[in-house]
């Protein structure tokens, strides 16, 4: 499936969708765990990022274009942890760009199926291994003036996923910003962020070779449990 499509302007892959009928009473109550988490919450989970900076050489040649779009330049690539059936990690990672492609809205849960990419970074096993189901995970290169510009991912009830966050490379506070609400938000690079992403939220690479690693992780009680087991202030 390896291929670049641009997507015309204005078009984000997928519009809003809500309806209660979608909803039951576990999604509300998972919802609400997440909630009184936080937004941008620092978990006890970390990777060795100097691992991770060895076993992504192994990739240097296979970055795709990230979600290009026609009329608008952004430096950015990405890589796929999970493809499609039958993928590659060199598959695009879009939403957008799949949606584009195949002319239907696409779950997140169907991206499922392993690569070489996830199968070669062994600096991520435990993650995986707590999580050994994932949706639509990959990592994404930006280069200086890489960005994406504000938005909300699935916004409304229910969702597939919630998103586990890592920024492994060059993610220092003068080297990237992730801002939600207009607001700066620290970041220690390998530590494992539980990140709301339903909230607005904008990126800004201001050097080049600047990494962060998107989890979707299945909601499901299970799993929010794990989060909530992990994360790193407590009493």
């Amino acid at each position: 499936m390896t291929t670049t499509v641009k997507v015309p302007a204005g078009i984000s892959g997928q519009k809003s969708y809500y309806s209660i009928e979608d909803a039951d009473l576990q999604d509300v109550k998972n919802e609400l765990a997440l909630l009184a988490l936080g937004d941008f919450e620092p978990l006890k989970l970390q990777i060795d990022i100097n691992q991770y900076r060895k076993q992504i050489k192994a990739f240097d040649n296979d970055w795709v274009d990230y979600l290009p779009r026609v009329g608008r330049e952004n430096d950015r690539q990405g890589l796929s942890f999970t493809s499609m059936p039958g993928g590659s990690h060199t598959d695009i990672p879009s939403l957008g760009e799949l949606t584009h492609m195949l002319h239907r809205r696409v779950s997140e849960l169907e991206v499922c199926e392993p690569t070489e990419l996830l199968e070669g970074m062994e600096c991520l096993w435990p993650l995986f291994q707590m999580f050994p189901k994932l949706g639509r995970s990959f990592v994404v290169r930006a280069n200086q003036g890489g960005h994406f510009v504000p938005h909300r991912d699935h916004p409304t009830l229910k969702r597939d996923t919630f998103r586990l966050i890592v920024f492994p490379l060059n993610a220092g506070p003068y080297d990237y910003d992730w801002l939600m609400d207009d607001r700066k938000m620290p970041i220690e690079p390998g530590r494992v962020y539980y990140v709301n992403t339903r909230k607005m939220h904008r990126t800004m690479a201001w050097v080049d070779n600047s990494h962060h690693i998107i989890l979707n992780v299945p909601m499901t009680t299970e799993n929010v449990s794990k989060v909530i087991a992990n994360y790193q202030h407590r009493h």
